[in-house]
């Protein structure tokens, strides 16, 4: 009997914990864009470049190999990747994780860091838009994703380019790149960030809770260039988790300023107020609740 007591308790505590907006497509109203996309093989040197009005949507995926319904995440993406122009980027569970070998510290850093929320399996657009969850918000993931797409970043003129050599008898690989863009468009006080994301094509494992064994386009570490609109750099590569097939992506994000505090004590005092009502509420309903559960179980007795 206690024991049923105590089900019923946690049941009625966790019914007060507030549904999730996950599955709604949510704005970052304080995230600036992530564009740009271009990219070289590691194995080989060469130059690419493009005008920023041509440059793929970047998706970014959070995942893990246990997790089964990213598998669904990433069918829809792939789904709408053939009819967009778009590059699908995974980044895996790194932090605590001892089931899924294809994360970073330095990717679930900058998760957490830039998205805050590192849950498998969310699906984040040109930088601005989330969407937590596998359950569509309308008809389906597949028409979800296609919305999100459907506001592009309008970067207006400009160019992105970028260069890599392979390292020669033992040097490091070189890295050099250029980006034209009238900061004009955003914010006072913005900056961008550029970095390379060294991406591994294809990884095989087949131990993965979810089955998938082949997981395509996994971010293996970002080399941040900081904040200079063009230079060269030397690089270390990571290892590939198999075979040889890492990649060189070029990216830049729109760093927004922080925003202005207000000084308000009226604004301050209110927002305490609002923030502790739920508490104040929670409290008393586990209270009742476990007074209720008390007298049930003497009556029983």
């Amino acid at each position: 009997m206690r024991k049923s007591v105590f089900l019923i308790s946690v049941l009625l505590f966790v019914s007060m914990i507030p549904a999730s907006n996950a599955g709604k497509p949510v704005t970052l109203e304080q995230n600036g864009a992530v564009f740009g996309g271009l990219y070289l093989d590691a194995n080989e040197s060469g130059t690419t470049n493009s005008q920023l009005g041509d440059l793929p949507a970047i998706v970014e995926d959070y995942t893990a190999t246990w997790c089964t319904n990213c598998l669904d995440v990433e069918e829809a993406l792939y789904d709408v990747k053939d009819d967009n122009n778009m590059n699908v980027y995974h980044f895996h569970r790194f932090i605590g994780e001892n089931e899924d070998p294809l994360g970073s510290q330095v990717g679930d850093d900058r998760w957490i860091e830039r998205y805050e929320h590192r849950l498998p399996p969310t699906a984040i657009f040109n930088g601005t838009i989330r969407q937590i969850g596998s359950v569509p918000d309308g008809e389906s993931l597949q028409a979800d994703y296609t919305n999100n797409l459907a506001n592009p970043l309008n970067l207006g003129n400009g160019i992105s380019a970028l260069t890599y050599e392979t390292g020669v008898n033992g040097s490091s690989p070189t890295i050099a790149w250029h980006l034209e863009i009238d900061m004009s468009q955003f914010p006072n006080n913005s900056k961008i960030v550029s970095s390379v994301w060294v991406v591994e094509k294809t990884a095989y494992f087949p131990d993965g809770g979810n089955g998938k064994q082949h997981y395509n386009q996994s971010v293996k570490t970002i080399i941040t260039l900081g904040e200079s609109l063009q230079g060269m750099i030397d690089i270390t590569l990571p290892d590939a988790y198999d075979e040889n097939d890492l990649e060189i992506h070029l990216i830049h994000e729109v760093i927004l300023p922080e925003p202005v505090e207000q000084d308000s004590e009226d604004t301050n005092s209110d927002s305490k107020d609002d923030e502790s009502m739920p508490a104040i509420s929670a409290i008393a309903v586990i209270s009742a609740t476990m007074i209720a559960a008390f007298i049930v179980q003497r009556k029983l007795q």
